[in-house]
Order: structure tokens, then C-alpha cells, then sequence
């Protein structure tokens, strides 16, 4: 009798343990949130308040705090995708805010469109390159760090319009590929 008693409230310790573990991941996975917001206001200070920003922001978030909450090169895909965001997010920044010099030559739209796609082929690169390094599970690992390297280039790049928006996810997605086939090859 006294082991039919246990079994239940063992079953329920199990299941409050379970619980109280995937709460901790998930503060933890939003922990990223602070980042995203950072990038939000900054880009919002240095390029202006958009709603574009502000949506494409909430989708960084959301996918980021996913990735991290499921763990294993998703999580990892999560800082390589920021760091190599960084870059064309940082170029439109400079142009923006370094906007008197290029904008005085004229076509400053032109530039920024430029400046897009450059940095989405430098993003692509780092992250062709950082897939190399993993020796499994290679193709999550490069899907998510694209997916979050597009977001966070997006926050700042909405400046170039949607023309600047499509050559740097078109140049992101240009020096990932090779890695992508590289991946599907070993399969």
C-alpha cells in the first residue's frame, strides 16, 4: 500500500521538475532580449523610428528566444547569426550616420543598396565559414544563424529600401550556399 501512494507523488515531483527546468530555459533563452532591444534602439536613434525595424526586431526576438530555448546548434546558431548580422546592420549605421559624406555625393539610396548587399556577402561568409567548424548537425546550425544574421542586418537595412533589403538577404544567401551544398553532399 505504501508504494501505490509513492508512485503518484512521484510521478507529480517528476512532472513539477520537468516543469520548473523548461521555465529556466525559457528565462534564459529571453535573456536575448536584452540584445535584440539594443539593436531596436539604435538603429531606431541612428536611422530613425520605423516599423519595419520594430517588426523585424519582435521576429529576431522571437526566432532568437526559440532557438536558444531548443538547444544544441540552434542555440550556438544564435550568436554566430547575430555576430555576422552585425556587419551589414553596423554598415547602414555608418552610412546613415556618416550620411553627410556619402549622401553629398548624390544617390544615396544608391549606396545604401550597396551597402546591403556588401555586408550581406560579408555576413554570408562568416557564417560559410563558422559551419565549417561543426562537425554535426551542420545544416541547423547554418539555417538558424541565417535566418538570425537576415533579421538583425534587416533592423538597419530597411533603410535601403526593399531593394537594399533583397541584395543583402540575396548576397547572405549567395555565400551561404556553397556551404549549404557542401552540407548536402555528405549526406
Amino acid at each position: 500500500m505504501e508504494s501505490a501512494d509513492r508512485a503518484p507523488a512521484s510521478a507529480e515531483l517528476a512532472a513539477r521538475a520537468a516543469r520548473a527546468y523548461e521555465a529556466g530555459r525559457l528565462r534564459w533563452a529571453l535573456q536575448i532580449g536584452w540584445v535584440v532591444l539594443a539593436l531596436v534602439a539604435i538603429s531606431s536613434v541612428g536611422v530613425g523610428l520605423s516599423t519595419v525595424s520594430a517588426a523585424t526586431g519582435a521576429l529576431l526576438l522571437v526566432a532568437a528566444t526559440a532557438m536558444r530555448w531548443r538547444g544544441g546548434s540552434w542555440s550556438a546558431a544564435v550568436r554566430t547569426g547575430l555576430l555576422a548580422g552585425l556587419i551589414p546592420y553596423a554598415l547602414l549605421l555608418v552610412l546613415k550616420c556618416g550620411g553627410g559624406a556619402f549622401c553629398s555625393l548624390g544617390g544615396c539610396m544608391s549606396h545604401c543598396v550597396r551597402f546591403c548587399g556588401f555586408g550581406g556577402l560579408a555576413a554570408g561568409a562568416l557564417l560559410a565559414a563558422r559551419a565549417r567548424r561543426h562537425e554535426t548537425h551542420v545544416f541547423p546550425f547554418l539555417a538558424g544563424a541565417t535566418l538570425i544574421a537576415a533579421l538583425t542586418g534587416l533592423i538597419s537595412c530597411f533603410v535601403g529600401g526593399l531593394t537594399g533589403m533583397a541584395w543583402m538577404l540575396l548576397a547572405e544567401l549567395a555565400a551561404t550556399l556553397p556551404a549549404f551544398a557542401l552540407e548536402l553532399r555528405r549526406r
